[in-house]
């Protein structure tokens, strides 16, 4: 039975790596787009260090999140190839982030999880957070947009992961510091979750300090040195000019009154939408298929212990939601736009694989008999089947993109020419953002557009006229 828990166990592996390799894939054609031209703009005529200084007196664009004009100065100077190189790298810090900070969940609560299980989970949190995320070109292949809501994502398993590590020192305090510091930049609504998760476990920790609990005790420094920090980035978004620009075209911010019934109505939305997605629902059953089919019959449980652990997350769980959505509801009076929705989007997966896992674990320590073990491993093949419809959905994204991409790989080589010709002004096509779900190129119009424009002309120093296909 041992051998064959393990073979069976490298087939949903193999599944989730293929879906994350399409998404890698899909990275090849990773270009420039609407706030990428500004960035740039100032990347190549003001230099990295000038721009990131423009956090203190440019309103253009988004220069606020200084975390996002770090990480896109960092990767300007390789161009586009620096552009298809950001999913793969992304994908893997990702998946390693959450393997290392399960393993370390693992060691404080003394719940059994091997490294293999730990990457399986983490295959799985990975690629269906980027599968449904309810936006998936501006989340993930807009340069702007992956930098500003889905690169936290990445960074807050291994701030956590180092909050969480037994073994506290000095250079890791330090460590600790500079990488919340960095990931509470990138946006308003990431940094908000990252305060709550930190502040939480920080409570945390000093609670079980006091009644003398070694990981509390080793563990309540970091926490508090990463929670200062995040703050700290909280007030460098909050206090930009950019920011406080944004903040007075929706006119008054919601009171505290209305904020908790915004946030309360927001946040029961997202959740009730979420259980009642078959996607989702789906997840939890595989989950749990998992748990189950991969665990073997270790030890007896407290049940209501389990229980209590599956309540907490779910409540956690609809606390970050209800933090990431806090702050277009206390501005904007509404919830975010498509593209920050990745956020809640994956704070809703983690807690469903999370908690299908440990259900399909505890029901293994409970209830196993013979017949019951075959059953589920065939219940668990046939669940896959719906990762393996995903990965070819997925799939049909390539021509798409592919096609966007020789367009503009065509209107570059176009500009080139004209540029090396001595030419001061040269005509460009736009390229149709419908089929990706909308984004912003440039505008023949001169109207919504139009900056992004000016932007990309100002970056290869020529007028553009720009006409339809």
């Amino acid at each position: 039975m041992r051998f064959d828990r393990k073979y069976v166990s490298y087939i949903p592996l193999a599944i989730f790596l293929i879906g994350l390799a399409i998404f890698a894939y899909l990275g090849i054609y990773f270009r420039y787009w609407a706030d990428d031209w500004c960035y740039n703009a100032d990347f190549r005529n003001l230099g990295f260090l000038e721009t990131l200084r423009g956090y203190l007196y440019n309103v253009t664009y988004t220069p606020s999140r200084y975390s996002v004009t770090i990480l896109a100065g960092l990767f300007y100077p390789l161009g586009v190839f620096g552009l298809q190189l950001l999913i793969p790298i992304s994908l893997l810090l990702w998946t390693w982030g959450l393997v290392r900070l399960f393993l370390n969940l693992s060691s404080l609560s003394a719940y059994p999880l091997s490294t293999f299980h730990a990457t399986l989970l983490s295959l799985v949190i990975a690629y269906f957070s980027i599968y449904l995320a309810p936006h998936l070109y501006q989340s993930i292949y807009w340069n702007t947009g992956f930098f500003t809501y889905t690169f936290p994502l990445i960074l807050f398993p291994w701030v956590l992961t180092l909050v969480t590590d037994q073994n506290p020192s000095k250079p890791k305090l330090i460590r600790i510091a500079l990488l919340s510091l960095l990931a509470g930049g990138f946006s308003e609504a990431s940094n908000t979750v990252l305060v709550s998760m930190l502040a939480l476990y920080t409570v945390i920790a000093f609670v079980g300090s006091r009644y003398k609990k070694v990981w509390a005790q080793k563990t309540f420094a970091p926490a508090l040195v990463a929670l200062i920090f995040a703050i700290i980035a909280m007030a460098l978004l909050v206090f930009a000019p950019t920011t406080q620009l944004r903040a007075e075209r929706y006119g008054e911010p919601a009171s505290l009154s209305e904020l908790i019934v915004l946030l309360f109505n927001f946040t029961r939305e997202f959740v009730t939408l979420s259980l009642k997605d078959y996607q989702q629902i789906i997840i939890v059953v595989l989950a749990g298929l998992l748990g189950f089919v991969l665990n073997s019959k270790e030890r007896e449980i407290n049940v209501f212990k389990i229980f209590g652990l599956g309540l907490g997350i779910f409540a956690l769980a609809a606390l970050l939601v209800a933090a990431a959505l806090a702050p277009s509801a206390y501005v904007e009076h509404g919830t975010p736009i498509l593209r920050t929705q990745i956020i809640p989007r994956h704070i809703m997966v983690f807690a469903f694989v999370t908690l299908g896992w440990l259900g399909g674990y505890a029901l293994r320590q409970l209830y196993s008999p013979n017949w019951l073990q075959p059953t589920a491993t065939v219940a668990l093949l046939v669940a896959l089947a719906f990762p393996i419809f995903t990965i070819f959905t997925a799939s049909k994204y390539i021509p798409i993109y592919s096609q966007r991409a020789n367009l503009w790989d065509e209107r570059e080589a176009t500009i080139l020419s004209a540029i090396e010709n001595g030419q001061d002004r040269v005509e460009v096509l736009a390229i149709d953002g419908a089929p990706v779900g909308g984004i912003r190129d440039f505008d023949p119009l001169g109207k919504k557009g139009y900056w992004i424009t000016l932007c990309a002309a100002d970056y290869h120093h020529i007028k553009l006229r720009v006409i339809l296909p």
